[in-house]
Protein backbone atom coordinates (compact mmCIF):
# COMPACT_ATOMS: atom_id res chain seq x y z
CA UNK A 1 0.00 0.00 0.00
CA UNK A 2 1.01 3.86 -0.73
CA UNK A 3 0.61 6.75 1.10
CA UNK A 4 0.22 10.37 0.38
CA UNK A 5 3.60 12.08 1.41
CA UNK A 6 3.32 14.43 4.34
CA UNK A 7 5.08 17.61 4.81
CA UNK A 8 7.35 17.98 7.42
CA UNK A 9 8.92 21.25 7.20
CA UNK A 10 9.53 24.63 5.50
CA UNK A 11 12.94 26.01 4.25
CA UNK A 12 13.04 28.76 6.60
CA UNK A 13 13.29 26.40 9.62
CA UNK A 14 15.78 23.92 7.81
CA UNK A 15 18.91 26.04 9.49
CA UNK A 16 21.49 28.05 7.03
CA UNK A 17 21.97 25.12 4.71
CA UNK A 18 24.01 26.17 1.61
CA UNK A 19 22.76 24.31 -0.79
CA UNK A 20 18.99 25.73 0.05
CA UNK A 21 19.55 29.19 -0.14
CA UNK A 22 17.61 31.32 -1.98
CA UNK A 23 14.85 29.23 -2.55
CA UNK A 24 11.23 30.78 -1.43
CA UNK A 25 10.76 30.60 2.81
CA UNK A 26 7.58 28.67 2.71
CA UNK A 27 9.72 26.03 0.41
CA UNK A 28 8.01 22.80 1.60
CA UNK A 29 10.38 19.92 2.82
CA UNK A 30 9.21 16.38 3.06
CA UNK A 31 11.07 12.95 3.93
CA UNK A 32 12.00 10.21 1.22
CA UNK A 33 9.85 7.44 2.22
CA UNK A 34 9.66 4.22 -0.36
CA UNK A 35 5.67 3.80 0.88
CA UNK A 36 4.86 7.47 -0.62
CA UNK A 37 3.84 7.71 -3.80
CA UNK A 38 5.66 10.55 -5.78
CA UNK A 39 2.52 11.72 -7.41
CA UNK A 40 1.56 13.48 -4.09
CA UNK A 41 4.40 15.69 -4.18
CA UNK A 42 2.40 18.04 -6.82
CA UNK A 43 1.55 20.88 -5.55
CA UNK A 44 -1.93 22.75 -6.84
CA UNK A 45 -1.37 25.03 -9.88
CA UNK A 46 0.59 27.94 -9.38
CA UNK A 47 1.01 31.03 -11.52
CA UNK A 48 4.77 31.32 -10.61
CA UNK A 49 7.52 28.79 -10.33
CA UNK A 50 6.77 26.28 -7.45
CA UNK A 51 9.71 24.33 -5.11
CA UNK A 52 9.98 21.25 -3.40
CA UNK A 53 12.61 19.44 -1.03
CA UNK A 54 13.00 15.99 -0.21
CA UNK A 55 15.35 14.56 2.62
CA UNK A 56 17.04 11.49 3.13
CA UNK A 57 17.18 10.46 -0.55
CA UNK A 58 20.00 7.98 -1.49
CA UNK A 59 21.59 8.23 -4.74
CA UNK A 60 20.36 5.41 -6.02
CA UNK A 61 16.77 6.01 -5.34
CA UNK A 62 17.24 9.44 -7.63
CA UNK A 63 18.42 7.42 -10.31
CA UNK A 64 15.55 5.08 -9.88
CA UNK A 65 13.18 7.82 -9.67
CA UNK A 66 14.71 10.39 -11.65
CA UNK A 67 11.84 10.07 -14.84
CA UNK A 68 9.09 10.28 -12.32
CA UNK A 69 9.72 13.65 -10.20
CA UNK A 70 7.36 16.03 -11.25
CA UNK A 71 9.59 18.59 -12.32
CA UNK A 72 13.74 19.98 -12.89
CA UNK A 73 16.39 17.92 -10.44
CA UNK A 74 18.80 19.38 -8.22
CA UNK A 75 20.53 16.68 -6.15
CA UNK A 76 23.12 17.40 -3.19
CA UNK A 77 24.98 13.66 -3.16
CA UNK A 78 26.67 14.30 -0.06
CA UNK A 79 23.77 16.19 2.02
CA UNK A 80 21.39 13.47 -0.01
CA UNK A 81 18.88 16.34 -0.41
CA UNK A 82 16.66 16.84 -3.53
CA UNK A 83 15.32 19.90 -4.92
CA UNK A 84 12.19 19.57 -7.80
CA UNK A 85 11.69 22.86 -9.51
CA UNK A 86 8.27 23.10 -10.68
CA UNK A 87 8.24 25.30 -14.15
CA UNK A 88 5.23 27.45 -14.67
CA UNK A 89 3.48 27.97 -17.36
CA UNK A 90 5.18 31.07 -18.38
CA UNK A 91 8.66 29.67 -17.44
CA UNK A 92 8.48 26.84 -20.02
CA UNK A 93 6.96 29.27 -22.81
CA UNK A 94 10.38 31.09 -22.27
CA UNK A 95 12.26 28.37 -22.02
CA UNK A 96 11.21 26.84 -25.38
CA UNK A 97 10.86 29.87 -27.33
CA UNK A 98 14.60 30.76 -26.55
CA UNK A 99 15.26 26.91 -27.83
CA UNK A 100 13.25 28.19 -31.48
CA UNK A 101 14.85 31.05 -31.85
CA UNK A 102 18.45 28.81 -31.25
CA UNK A 103 17.47 26.69 -33.72
CA UNK A 104 15.93 28.94 -35.98
CA UNK A 105 19.03 30.78 -36.07
CA UNK A 106 21.24 27.75 -36.43
CA UNK A 107 19.40 26.55 -39.37
CA UNK A 108 19.61 30.31 -41.13
CA UNK A 109 23.60 29.54 -41.04
CA UNK A 110 23.53 26.22 -41.71
CA UNK A 111 24.79 24.74 -38.39
CA UNK A 112 21.80 23.61 -36.96
CA UNK A 113 22.95 19.80 -37.45
CA UNK A 114 25.91 20.42 -36.03
CA UNK A 115 24.38 21.22 -32.46
CA UNK A 116 22.80 18.56 -30.23
CA UNK A 117 20.16 20.13 -28.12
CA UNK A 118 20.72 18.47 -24.52
CA UNK A 119 17.87 20.30 -22.94
CA UNK A 120 17.52 19.44 -19.51
CA UNK A 121 19.72 16.54 -19.41
CA UNK A 122 20.50 15.37 -15.87
CA UNK A 123 24.53 16.58 -15.71
CA UNK A 124 25.86 14.09 -12.57
CA UNK A 125 29.29 15.15 -10.47
CA UNK A 126 30.57 14.31 -7.49
CA UNK A 127 28.77 16.89 -5.72
CA UNK A 128 25.68 17.96 -7.45
CA UNK A 129 23.03 16.27 -10.21
CA UNK A 130 21.27 19.25 -12.02
CA UNK A 131 18.99 20.09 -14.82
CA UNK A 132 19.32 23.70 -16.85
CA UNK A 133 16.08 24.65 -18.51
CA UNK A 134 18.06 24.30 -21.98
CA UNK A 135 21.40 23.42 -23.11
CA UNK A 136 23.32 23.14 -26.36
CA UNK A 137 26.97 21.29 -27.43
CA UNK A 138 28.75 20.90 -30.77
CA UNK A 139 27.18 17.52 -31.95
CA UNK A 140 30.21 15.70 -31.58
CA UNK A 141 31.78 16.46 -29.03
CA UNK A 142 32.09 14.00 -25.97
CA UNK A 143 31.95 16.09 -23.37
CA UNK A 144 30.33 15.99 -19.50
CA UNK A 145 28.99 19.16 -19.91
CA UNK A 146 27.42 21.87 -22.72
CA UNK A 147 28.88 24.60 -23.74
CA UNK A 148 25.87 26.89 -23.63
CA UNK A 149 23.72 26.63 -21.01
CA UNK A 150 20.13 28.70 -20.13
CA UNK A 151 18.54 28.99 -16.50
CA UNK A 152 14.80 30.36 -16.56
CA UNK A 153 12.98 31.72 -13.52
CA UNK A 154 9.24 33.37 -12.98
CA UNK A 155 9.15 35.20 -9.82
CA UNK A 156 12.35 33.43 -8.18
CA UNK A 157 14.98 35.41 -6.67
CA UNK A 158 17.73 36.87 -9.02
CA UNK A 159 20.28 35.21 -6.65
CA UNK A 160 19.19 31.82 -7.04
CA UNK A 161 18.94 32.28 -11.20
CA UNK A 162 22.70 33.63 -10.88
CA UNK A 163 24.31 30.96 -7.93
CA UNK A 164 22.67 28.43 -10.49
CA UNK A 165 24.57 29.54 -13.97
CA UNK A 166 27.65 30.20 -11.92
CA UNK A 167 28.01 26.49 -10.73
CA UNK A 168 27.34 25.33 -14.55
CA UNK A 169 30.25 28.04 -15.14
CA UNK A 170 32.38 27.12 -12.17
CA UNK A 171 32.26 23.38 -11.91
CA UNK A 172 32.60 22.50 -15.56
CA UNK A 173 36.17 24.44 -15.06
CA UNK A 174 34.95 26.39 -18.13
CA UNK A 175 33.48 23.94 -20.01
CA UNK A 176 30.37 25.84 -20.19
CA UNK A 177 31.70 28.81 -22.13
CA UNK A 178 28.37 30.99 -21.31
CA UNK A 179 25.51 30.77 -19.45
CA UNK A 180 22.28 32.32 -20.18
CA UNK A 181 19.77 33.59 -17.32
CA UNK A 182 15.68 34.69 -17.94
CA UNK A 183 14.61 36.04 -15.25
CA UNK A 184 11.21 37.19 -15.52
CA UNK A 185 9.07 39.35 -12.42
CA UNK A 186 5.46 39.46 -11.53
CA UNK A 187 5.17 42.30 -13.08
CA UNK A 188 6.24 40.77 -16.75
CA UNK A 189 9.41 42.43 -16.95
CA UNK A 190 12.35 40.43 -18.18
CA UNK A 191 15.67 40.47 -17.33
CA UNK A 192 18.16 38.17 -19.43
CA UNK A 193 21.94 38.16 -18.79
CA UNK A 194 24.47 36.76 -20.48
CA UNK A 195 27.54 35.20 -18.36
CA UNK A 196 30.95 34.38 -19.46
CA UNK A 197 34.01 32.38 -16.83
CA UNK A 198 35.81 34.38 -14.03
CA UNK A 199 39.43 35.98 -15.39
CA UNK A 200 40.28 33.93 -12.31
CA UNK A 201 41.12 29.76 -12.43
CA UNK A 202 38.27 28.28 -10.79
CA UNK A 203 39.79 25.75 -7.38
CA UNK A 204 39.10 22.46 -7.18
CA UNK A 205 36.79 21.63 -4.50
CA UNK A 206 36.38 17.87 -4.89
CA UNK A 207 38.58 15.18 -3.89
CA UNK A 208 39.11 11.36 -4.60
CA UNK A 209 40.05 9.50 -1.10
CA UNK A 210 42.40 6.56 -1.29
CA UNK A 211 39.73 4.26 -1.32
CA UNK A 212 38.46 6.20 -4.76
CA UNK A 213 35.27 8.30 -2.48
CA UNK A 214 35.26 11.41 -3.97
CA UNK A 215 34.51 14.04 -1.31
CA UNK A 216 33.80 17.80 -1.05
CA UNK A 217 36.20 19.71 0.64
CA UNK A 218 34.41 22.22 2.48
CA UNK A 219 37.59 24.69 3.49
CA UNK A 220 37.81 26.06 -0.05
CA UNK A 221 35.95 29.59 -0.11
CA UNK A 222 33.14 30.16 -2.85
CA UNK A 223 34.98 30.40 -6.32
CA UNK A 224 34.99 33.38 -8.46
CA UNK A 225 31.83 34.67 -9.98
CA UNK A 226 31.10 34.14 -13.36
CA UNK A 227 31.73 37.63 -15.88
CA UNK A 228 28.29 39.27 -16.78
CA UNK A 229 28.60 40.11 -20.55
CA UNK A 230 25.05 41.11 -21.42
CA UNK A 231 22.03 42.65 -19.55
CA UNK A 232 18.97 43.08 -21.66
CA UNK A 233 15.74 44.43 -19.89
CA UNK A 234 12.21 44.24 -21.22
CA UNK A 235 9.71 46.22 -19.82
CA UNK A 236 5.57 45.38 -20.51
CA UNK A 237 3.55 47.66 -21.59
CA UNK A 238 0.58 48.74 -20.02
CA UNK A 239 -2.55 50.77 -20.76
CA UNK A 240 -1.59 51.51 -24.47
CA UNK A 241 1.58 52.21 -24.03
CA UNK A 242 4.46 49.99 -25.84
CA UNK A 243 6.55 47.51 -24.29
CA UNK A 244 10.84 49.24 -23.94
CA UNK A 245 13.50 47.03 -24.08
CA UNK A 246 17.43 48.16 -23.29
CA UNK A 247 20.63 46.72 -23.89
CA UNK A 248 20.73 45.77 -27.21
CA UNK A 249 20.68 42.36 -29.25
CA UNK A 250 22.03 39.18 -27.47
CA UNK A 251 24.92 37.99 -28.82
CA UNK A 252 26.05 33.90 -27.98
CA UNK A 253 29.63 34.32 -29.96
CA UNK A 254 30.17 31.30 -32.68
CA UNK A 255 33.10 29.89 -30.80
CA UNK A 256 31.60 29.99 -27.36
CA UNK A 257 28.27 27.70 -28.80
CA UNK A 258 30.92 25.44 -30.94
CA UNK A 259 34.01 25.65 -29.83
CA UNK A 260 35.49 26.99 -33.01
CA UNK A 261 35.44 29.70 -35.04
CA UNK A 262 33.07 30.98 -37.99
CA UNK A 263 33.50 29.69 -41.41
CA UNK A 264 32.37 31.59 -44.52
CA UNK A 265 29.09 32.17 -44.20
CA UNK A 266 28.88 30.94 -40.43
CA UNK A 267 28.70 34.10 -37.87
CA UNK A 268 27.64 34.90 -34.22
CA UNK A 269 24.03 33.86 -33.15
CA UNK A 270 22.13 37.15 -32.77
CA UNK A 271 19.06 37.54 -31.10
CA UNK A 272 17.84 40.88 -32.30
CA UNK A 273 15.70 43.12 -30.12
CA UNK A 274 12.64 42.32 -32.83
CA UNK A 275 13.21 38.93 -32.08
CA UNK A 276 13.39 38.80 -28.11
CA UNK A 277 10.41 40.90 -28.17
CA UNK A 278 8.04 39.67 -30.60
CA UNK A 279 9.39 35.42 -30.54
CA UNK A 280 10.42 35.88 -26.63
CA UNK A 281 8.55 38.81 -24.38
CA UNK A 282 5.31 38.84 -25.91
CA UNK A 283 4.56 35.18 -25.51
CA UNK A 284 5.72 34.71 -21.98
CA UNK A 285 3.31 37.59 -21.56
CA UNK A 286 0.46 35.50 -22.94
CA UNK A 287 1.62 32.84 -20.72
CA UNK A 288 1.20 34.74 -17.91
CA UNK A 289 -2.24 35.79 -18.44
CA UNK A 290 -3.28 32.39 -19.80
CA UNK A 291 -2.06 31.61 -16.36
CA UNK A 292 -4.09 33.69 -14.60
CA UNK A 293 -7.01 33.06 -16.10
CA UNK A 294 -6.44 29.16 -15.30
CA UNK A 295 -6.03 30.11 -11.58
CA UNK A 296 -9.14 32.35 -11.47
CA UNK A 297 -11.07 29.32 -13.19
CA UNK A 298 -9.65 27.03 -10.72
CA UNK A 299 -10.52 29.56 -7.94
CA UNK A 300 -14.17 29.48 -8.89
CA UNK A 301 -14.36 25.95 -8.84
CA UNK A 302 -13.40 25.15 -5.55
Amino acid sequence: MSYPYQNEDVVSEEGTCTFLAHLPSDTPVYRYAKKCTMESLFPQYSIEDRFIVLKNLPPERLAKHDEKFPGRCDYSPSLQILIITMPSQPHEEAACSFGIIIATLAKEIEVYRRISNWGSTLIETPDRSKQADRSWVPARLQSEFPTVALEVGFSVTTAKLERDIAWWINTSKGDVKMGLTIDIKRSGSIEIKSWTPPLMPVPSHVYITAHGRPVVDRRISDPPSPRMAQRIFITRGRDGCNPTIEGGDLIIPFHALMLEQPREGEHDLVLTTELLLQDLAERVWVAIDQAQTIKAKNSNTL
